[in-house]
């Protein structure tokens, strides 16, 4: 018997376990890959955190200098792999806790990562410009491709500015919906997935 959502009470028996091990290895090789880059992530967080001080309110994006000597451009990426890796990850747990249904198993992680699913859809898979769809607005399709990530308080979040853009005389904004941290979710998805694990 294995738990696969601990949260919600999801248990294969031992003939799924067997039925399912490659599904089960794929799940055990992504979340050591999650836990790797909550862990990079982490750990330049906390260094900004203690420079700026943390009793401060900040939101910083591009060359702020309290973000000297870090490189943005490898967290930007961390969150392109890791919401790529994640949905993955969450994904396959809803298929096999529904008896390999893939709609219920969409559902499943639009339930337990709803910005993330839809900033993986719009970002990390792909990004919107380059494959738009009915719901996306103008500006939704600029901001895809502007720099996804800024320092809010003590942790890197995605989105937080909003763009609003002018063309043809039409203003759209983008959506406000994509928001999260990875270091944040992934210590969310702890007591779900992985609560015999000690956070380091």
């Amino acid at each position: 018997m294995i738990v696969i959502d601990y949260i919600e009470s999801i248990l294969l028996n031992d003939e799924e376990e067997s039925r399912y091990f490659n599904e089960l290895h794929s799940l055990q090789y992504l979340s050591q890959g999650l836990w790797f880059l909550h862990h990079q992530i982490q750990r330049i967080e906390t260094k900004i955190a203690e420079d700026i001080g943390k009793d401060k309110k900040v939101c910083m994006y591009g060359n702020a200098p309290e973000l000297k000597g870090i490189s943005q451009s490898l967290v930007a990426c961390a969150f392109h792999w890791y919401a790529v890796s994640v949905c993955n990850y969450v994904k396959m747990v809803g298929w096999l806790a529904n008896n390999n249904d893939s709609t219920k198993a969409r559902e499943y992680m639009e339930h337990v990562l709803p910005q993330v699913y839809l900033w993986r859809h719009k970002v990390a898979a792909h990004f919107a410009i380059i494959n738009p769809r009915k719901d996306d607005s103008a500006a939704d399709l600029v901001k895809s491709v502007m720099f996804p990530i800024s320092f809010d308080d003590d942790a890197f979040y995605t989105h937080s500015l909003t763009l609003t853009q002018t063309s043809e005389g039409k203003t759209s904004t983008s959506r406000q919906d994509m928001q999260w941290s990875l270091t944040n979710t992934h210590t969310n998805l702890i007591p779900r997935y992985w609560p015999l694990k000690q956070m380091t």
